[in-house]
């Protein structure tokens, strides 16, 4: 279809004006050539355009117009011109004339009435179409709602699968430097174009000490608009900071850092990660601590700090299996505080504590770190010195004895010594299992507390 208005309004007029002259020059064929007049209208008469924009409704209100106009002119022209073409015209031309001007005026009515149902047809599509067009942009906003949503949500369910791996991570370790090395591995992965570290103790520079001071992290976006610290607190190349505390048992243990050279890399939300992740690092340290700290509590004694009864039993049996394969004999030594009971009794409990926690600490610093130094039970300790004959024991045993003799106790104002009786046993030679052992050196103690105490008795 020709969309120029001056082609769409200019063809009629030339149209009309070519069969008018047509008409004159040839009148005698009046009733063949006024019939063409129907062109101007059909050319007039175009199919309805469905955009339903402004420029089109003005050329077809012009072009109604101009329908109106033509087929006036049409008419006084199909009832003029025959009468002055030939002034004697029989009745059989001027009915057809008539005919002419009629069928002319019918095409008219039947083209405008097709042309403006189609307007009709066009403007309820159109309206139709607006609805549409309407609806769709409404779809496609809730559709980009919906997208953000989901990616949204995507994003927590990642980041919340993220924290769930992470908790399991750390959870696995058995120690602290193997929490640090997953951390930091954990760092490098979640910010690959980033430096990153895990910094462990006191502050090292001004950026831990503002955290350390505060118990806050710290977020620098842009290290050129930065306020808060001096400029060679800052170090070159970096354009965003973060630094978070390591928290264990309420006191700062260390500090996570991540810089980045891009300035505004990171946002609130890297933040929040950094700290969970900090906190479950510092809840794992904890765990570990707490599960030794327990583990510790159930093979050693609450009060002096050496091992318990339970864990020298285990201790007996394992050097037992090691002297049976290595044929090396091993010794015992029971060793029981002589008149613990009147400490107690003279000077008070916390006086026998102090007594017993002494004694211990004699022992546990007078042996080497493979022997073993339990608490038995009440004031009696044992010692299993791994690897030594009972001679060798004895004399080991004879040290024990005056160095603790040597020691100078306060009770009550009152200055003391406290002296302690030994029995030596050897392993394989005076016992096949652990329990004969232990009752020939329990035997040898009783002799020497029988002897007048404060000495060593290994026959």
């Amino acid at each position: 279809m020709i969309n120029s208005k001056f082609v769409r309004l200019a063809v009629p007029f030339l149209l009309f004006a070519g069969v008018s002259w047509l008409l004159w020059r040839y009148s005698r064929y009046f009733l063949w050539i006024f019939p063409a007049y129907g062109l101007v209208f059909l050319w007039l008469s175009p199919p309805p355009s469905l955009g339903g924009d402004k420029s089109h409704a003005n050329i077809n209100h012009q072009e109604k117009e101009l329908k109106f106009l033509f087929v006036f002119l049409a008419s006084a022209i199909g009832f003029m011109l025959p009468s002055l073409a030939s002034p004697n015209k029989s009745v059989g031309s001027a009915v057809l004339s008539f005919a002419e001007v009629a069928a002319l005026w019918a095409l008219f009515y039947a083209l405008n009435s097709s042309q403006s149902r189609a307007q009709e047809q066009a403007r309820k599509v159109s309206a139709e179409l607006s609805d549409y067009a309407l609806k769709i942009k409404n779809l496609q906003g809730e559709i980009k709602m919906y997208s953000e949503h989901r990616a949204c949500l995507l994003g927590r369910i990642q980041f919340q699968a993220d924290l769930a791996s992470s908790i399991q991570v750390l959870a696995a370790c058995v120690n602290a430097d193997e929490i640090k090395v997953k951390l930091e591995e954990m760092l490098k992965k979640s910010f690959p174009d980033a430096v990153t570290g895990v910094e462990s103790g006191a502050a090292r520079d001004s950026l831990a000490g503002w955290v350390a001071e505060r118990k806050i992290s710290l977020l620098i976006k842009n290290t050129a608009g930065e306020n808060r610290f001096y400029p060679g607190d800052l170090a070159p190349g970096q354009g965003a900071i973060v630094v978070v505390p390591l928290n264990l048992f309420g006191s700062i243990a260390g500090f996570i850092r991540v810089a980045s050279a891009k300035a505004d890399s990171f946002s609130a939300a890297d933040l929040r990660r950094l700290e969970l992740i900090s906190t479950i690092a510092a809840v794992s340290m904890e765990n570990i601590y707490l599960y030794e700290k327990v583990k510790e509590l159930a093979i050693k004694d609450g009060l002096t700090g050496i091992y318990t009864h339970r864990a020298f039993q285990t201790r007996m049996e394992e050097e037992i299996l090691r002297a049976a394969r290595t044929k090396i004999p091993f010794s015992l030594i029971m060793t029981d505080i002589d008149h613990f009971k009147s400490y107690n009794d003279i000077y008070g409990h916390q006086a026998g504590d102090a007594v017993l926690k002494t004694a211990a600490l004699v022992l546990a610093e007078n042996i080497r770190d493979i022997d073993f130094a339990a608490r038995y039970g009440g004031e009696e300790f044992a010692v299993i010195l791994t690897g030594v004959n009972k001679a060798a024991a004895c004399a080991v045993a004879e040290h024990l004895r005056q160095t603790l003799e040597s020691r100078h106790f306060s009770f009550g104002g009152k200055t003391s010594r406290v002296t302690a009786s030994f029995g030596v046993a050897e392993f394989p030679s005076e016992a096949a299992i652990s329990s004969q052992l232990v009752r020939a050196a329990d035997e040898r103690l009783y002799k020497a507390k029988k002897d007048g105490r404060n000495r060593v008795i290994y026959e």
